[in-house]
């Protein structure tokens, strides 16, 4: 019984998924909560995982990290008002509790575990889906401005409202579905990976292209297959160039833009200003926002602000909540899981999803998005014997 309601749980969390940042709720305080995150703290109460806790080779990192993010967080708070610190702690929850989900599909029976690959190919389709039907329906997002979304104009940014992220997402799972493609030479996969790699195409994301790119090109250098390459480059970049010619003409389909990159330019210096304050522990995990207000980074505004909670930067966003020393406890995690055996088939596919989202996270925060972080915490559960 108690299995069969860990996967109905988890089977609910794929089905809720599809619906993004749609289904969210924001709190005046500056707190939000996601349909996802409900999914996820129920999937993960449900399981039992005890053994398998013990047993599963991430327990020892993804321990040291939380247990460092705990200490910074704890020592913070005599910086914090008591609303400030249990909003921090609402964060570093989160992330335990997306981490959860890995533990919690690695205790999954294998025979359920073996059709988890399907799910999650219906389940990245749908997101896809929605992005093609926004995309021509909804391409505009300026009205929403007033709720704190980006105005993005003409660009896929499906249920994620944001191009940069849902172009992260798509590359994410065009690896995944292009791995199963290449062992399974399934047309139904081949079409749906063509299928994606368009939809990355009209997010105009060049965050989301560069992650492209090197996820393919990590992919095919593993697999032996290095004369694709080339030919993998080629036919994105006509593909970029079709979308750049027939799709509307804004300021965020144009890719030689340079106003985002200008933007992540002071973000940057805030997020390097609040580590070298506190270069050991960091300002707490995760009470950026709270430093930024403190140290007079913060630009007020009478819209809410979704990023206001972080910084671009993945890796700086870790070192200024976390220092030096949560910086490299989350290496460390990331370390263990680069190394998966090589042996196993999803290797190639993590490996290459986590260098690119390596190399993403450098332009936004993708590392601790939640959906991202959901997308890689399966992936990397149901790749554990």
């Amino acid at each position: 019984m108690a299995k069969r309601i860990k996967e109905f749980f988890f089977i609910i969390l794929l089905f809720i998924f599809p619906l993004g940042e749609i289904a969210r709720i924001q709190f005046q305080n500056g707190a939000a909560i996601m349909a996802t995150d409900v999914a996820v703290a129920l999937f993960v109460l449900v399981s039992v995982f005890r053994k398998k806790f013990i047993t599963a080779r991430l327990t020892k990192p993804v321990l040291v990290f939380v247990f460092v993010a705990t200490i910074s967080l704890i020592i913070s708070l005599a910086n914090l008002k008591p609303a400030e610190g249990f909003i921090s702690a609402l964060y570093l929850l989160r992330w335990v509790a997306y981490a959860g989900v890995y533990f919690s599909v690695v205790s999954l029976g294998e025979g359920f575990k073996k059709k988890i690959p399907a799910m999650l190919v219906a389940m990245g389709a749908i997101i896809a889906g929605f992005g093609f039907v926004q995309y021509f329906l909804y391409p505009d997002l300026r009205n929403l401005y007033y709720l704190g979304w980006d105005e993005h104009l003409y660009r896929l940014f499906s249920s994620f409202l944001d191009p940069n992220f849902a172009g992260a997402f798509l590359a994410l799972y065009f690896l995944f579905v292009f791995g199963l493609f290449v062992k399974s030479r399934s047309l139904i996969y081949g079409f749906i990976s063509v299928l994606s790699l368009i939809a990355i195409a009209l997010t105009f994301s060049r965050s989301a292209y560069l992650m492209f790119f090197v996820g393919v090109f990590v992919f095919l250098f593993l697999q032996g297959k290095k004369k694709l390459i080339l030919i993998f480059a080629v036919l994105f970049i006509c593909l970029i160039s079709i979308v750049s010619m027939v799709g509307l003409k804004s300021e965020g389909t144009n890719l030689l833009r340079i106003t985002s990159t200008e933007a992540r330019i002071p973000s940057a210096k805030n997020a390097l200003t609040i580590f070298e304050k506190n270069p050991i522990l960091g300002v707490g995990f995760n009470a950026y926002e709270f430093a930024s207000r403190r140290y007079g980074l913060s630009v007020d505004s009478k819209y809410p602000n979704h990023a206001a909670a972080g910084t671009d930067n993945s890796f700086l966003f870790v070192m200024a909540t976390t220092g030096i020393i949560g910086l490299l406890s989350y290496l460390y995690l990331w370390f263990k899981i680069l190394s998966f055996p090589r042996k196993n088939f999803y290797s190639p596919i993590i490996i290459s999803s986590s260098v690119a989202l390596f190399v993403d996270s450098l332009f936004i925060n993708s590392l601790f998005y939640p959906f991202i972080m959901l997308w890689m915490w399966i992936l990397i559960g149901i790749a554990e014997d």
